[in-house]
């Protein structure tokens, strides 16, 4: 076996991985073929740390993108019900002083 050779090939597989996730055009199989690669034992261990802290990093940043996605979802339920408690104040001020909402 050419083991420069097999080397090699996992490096660049890694690599290869390592820029699709980064470039944010990745799907299941590469994280899968990441966290297959971080496998001690079955692979190089510099190979497989590599890989399993590129893991860990593919795992923070979608934990931070997936709080990020709900806080945004809080935001913007929290907006709509400010726009629609400001639209029934408008309402009230409208019914109660109908003087005070022609001058605005």
């Amino acid at each position: 076996m050419d083991f420069e050779r097999y080397y090699l090939d996992l490096f660049d597989m890694l690599n290869a991985c390592c820029k699709k996730i980064a470039s944010g055009k990745y799907d299941k199989a590469d994280s899968e073929r990441l966290f297959e690669l971080s496998k001690k034992g079955r692979y190089p261990s510099i190979l497989a740390e590599l890989a399993e802290s590129f893991g860990m990093m593919l795992v923070k940043v979608e934990a931070r993108e997936f709080e990020r996605e709900h806080i945004i979802e809080e935001l913007e339920a929290a907006k709509a019900k400010l726009e629609d408690y400001s639209q029934k104040l408008e309402q009230e001020i409208q019914e109660c002083c109908p003087e005070e909402s022609r001058k605005t």
